[in-house]
């Protein structure tokens, strides 16, 4: 009886004492969570490769880093060499700006402005020799605080052999290249009649790849093809006067006969959607995949290339706004008086830009 009185007591101590060694353990060795944009591939808050770089000082010597643009040195002309390829029509679209991110290490940024009449905005072009089978692309971006509607903004995109200029690219369905779009959008598609936002809209991939749909017809069938409507099941609203982090992602197929080719994007850090193999459920209707989970099924992938030379190598910095997007902003405007929008110019902040082969994440302070 006292021996099993001993034991007893002796277990309780051990029991309360492996209790405390554990909080004490958790006190000082906190386990970290992994959240969902890291076992999806993607940076979060306070991950990725700027976390290791506080305000991106630096991270252009990071192995994973492709290349970097912050808007620090140079002249237009300059940028423009070590890019390859400026659009600045008559040198009024761009300018440098004090205005930047906050934590960003810079003092400039460079600001684009589309006038109605004038210039369809501009851009910056790089080619990546030889190309890369997975790319991330984080930029900040600020659109003005009358910014309307536009018509194309940046773009990752693969092709052999590349031009050191941008290629059109509406109409066709591409089986020799592929491009991706994070663009503004005017309205979500998951449902019809599509729901309307008002400018700049909503964050959306516009994407041209080998089994694009056709608007035409329900079923996709078709012979005129225009990008692909991929969008996050919970829209993501842009807001206007603010600088925004952006970054996306494309992963080519492995092999010529697999769809296991993925996209995705994050906002500010946090994961907006992503689009791989069995990642999400939806179905198609026209040139737009509608999210579902009850009448969907498991999202194919993408078949980006065939011809296994295609990389992703092309970056296209682009603020595009055509007449036809100012025709949208005058309607806009005359249905909504109270709104504050341009329907002369439309203006962008962009700064901060980084190319890698691994996740980026935001600029840490």
């Amino acid at each position: 009886m006292k021996m099993g009185s001993k034991l007893s007591r002796n277990m309780t101590i051990m029991a309360v004492g492996a209790v405390a060694l554990g909080l004490l353990g958790a006190w000082l060795f906190p386990q970290r969570q992994v959240s969902s944009q890291e076992r999806s591939g993607g940076p979060s808050e306070g991950l990725g490769i700027a976390a290791k770089y506080p305000g991106d000082a630096g991270i252009e010597r990071d192995p994973a880093v492709v290349f970097t643009e912050n808007f620090e040195s140079g002249t237009f002309e300059e940028i423009g060499k070590r890019w390859g390829e400026i659009k600045n029509k008559d040198g009024k679209v761009m300018a440098f700006s004090a205005d930047v991110p906050a934590g960003s290490s810079g003092k400039r940024s460079i600001q684009m402005t589309a006038t109605r009449g004038e210039n369809d905005g501009g851009h910056l072009f790089k080619v990546f020799r030889p190309g890369y089978e997975l790319l991330y692309c984080r930029f900040y971006v600020k659109f003005a605080a009358d910014h309307g509607f536009n018509h194309h903004f940046v773009k990752l995109q693969g092709s052999a052999n590349p031009p050191r200029w941008p290629e059109g690219e509406a109409g066709y369905r591409h089986t020799k290249s592929f491009s991706t779009g994070i663009e503004p959008s005017d309205a979500s598609r998951h449902t019809y009649p599509w729901k309307p936002f008002p400018p700049p809209g909503i964050w959306h991939f516009y994407t041209y790849w080998l089994d694009m749909r056709s608007w035409q017809n329900p079923d996709g069938t078709g012979t005129s093809f225009y990008g692909n409507n991929f969008e996050p099941k919970t829209s993501v609203v842009i807001p206007r006067d603010q600088w925004i982090c952006v970054e996306f992602m494309a992963k080519l197929n492995s092999a010529a006969d697999k769809t296991d080719g993925e996209q995705a994007f994050w906002i500010d850090g946090q994961l907006a959607e992503r689009f791989a193999p069995g990642s999400v459920k939806g179905y198609w209707m026209r040139d737009c995949y509608r999210l579902d989970d009850e009448k969907g099924k498991p999202f194919e992938g993408y078949c980006w290339r065939r011809d296994m030379q295609i990389t992703v190598n092309k970056l296209w910095l682009l603020h595009y706004v055509t007449e036809k997007a100012f025709k949208h902003n005058d309607d806009y405007a005359a249905k909504h008086p109270n709104f504050t929008i341009s329907t002369k110019q439309a203006t962008v902040w962009f700064d901060d830009i980084v190319v890698a082969i691994r996740p980026i994440g935001p600029v840490q302070r």
